[in-house]
């Protein structure tokens, strides 16, 4: 079960193909996210290379390199569980998480969208991850739109969702597309759900919109940043979560809706 957690969303910006650059900006941003008390933090999608298509495709990093050793040591130094994001061989679109000097798991995109289709490999994983704090699942960027995909994380044991994006839209379109989908993600699967987006020009010309968001179990947005470059950090609390997974209940209005699923009927 989820303990008592401090999560960040950073929303930075991720010049493309200034890994160096990028990579100093994120350790950086870790260091202050442990200064904040922070078990969790949580970078956009392809923080590491910048996301272009199919430009990234070309930026292959291995697990075993430098740069996701950087990250690795990091974790190891302040002690918190990061996550972030860069391509690995395949290539693949990867999130890894790391915490305490190891590498827990990595997440491949497996919904790509139609610039990604034409130069990544798609993951075929549904995998969750176990922390020392939460177990965790991963919807990046686009994939925030597919409900089957949180459900199936929720019926894995996750506690939350984290959802690193690279996505153009900005302030208001940004926020409304958010409110509409993620909210029904956290609520119908008891999980907090937790976004975070690239920010700024990649260096090639295209814009990301920004922003972080942290959604509670039952879809409840309990705070967000729409400010630019920014780091979001929230206090969630494992109470809810006991309460409304727990066998039996008071009332409706605590009722865990996947303990009432009939999946024998679904898809008949």
């Amino acid at each position: 079960m989820m303990d008592d957690l401090r999560l960040t969303m950073v929303s930075m910006n991720s010049v493309l193909g200034d890994v160096d650059g990028n990579l100093s900006k994120m350790l950086a941003l870790c260091d202050e996210a442990s200064e904040r008390g922070s078990d969790i933090i949580c970078f956009p999608e392809l923080c590491i290379p910048g996301y272009s298509m199919p430009g990234s495709s070309d930026m292959v990093m291995s697990p075993d390199g430098p740069e996701v050793g950087a990250v690795v040591d990091k974790s190891a130094e302040t002690g918190m569980c990061i996550c972030f994001g860069y391509v690995d061989e395949g290539p693949r679109i990867a999130q890894t998480v790391v915490e305490d000097g190891r590498i827990l798991g990595t997440y491949h995109k497996t919904h790509l969208g139609e610039r990604e289709s034409e130069a990544i490999v798609p993951g075929d994983r549904l995998d969750v991850i176990r922390t020392s704090k939460a177990v965790i699942g991963l919807q990046v960027c686009w994939e925030i739109h597919f409900p089957e995909i949180a459900g199936t994380y929720a019926l894995k044991g996750a506690d939350m969702i984290l959802m690193p994006s690279a996505s153009g839209l900005g302030g208001e379109r940004r926020r409304s597309a958010w409110d509409r989908v993620i909210p029904a993600r956290a609520y119908d699967n008891t999980v907090y759900a937790a976004v975070c987006n690239q920010f700024g020009d990649n260096g090639r010309g295209v814009s990301f919109g920004g922003g972080a968001a942290v959604y509670d179990v039952r879809g409840r947005k309990m705070a967000e940043d729409f400010s630019g470059e920014c780091m979001l950090t929230v206090d969630l609390d494992p109470e809810p979560l006991e309460r409304i997974r727990a066998e039996g209940y008071e009332s409706m209005r605590d009722v865990c809706f996947l303990d009432k699923r009939r999946p024998e009927i679904y898809f008949r």
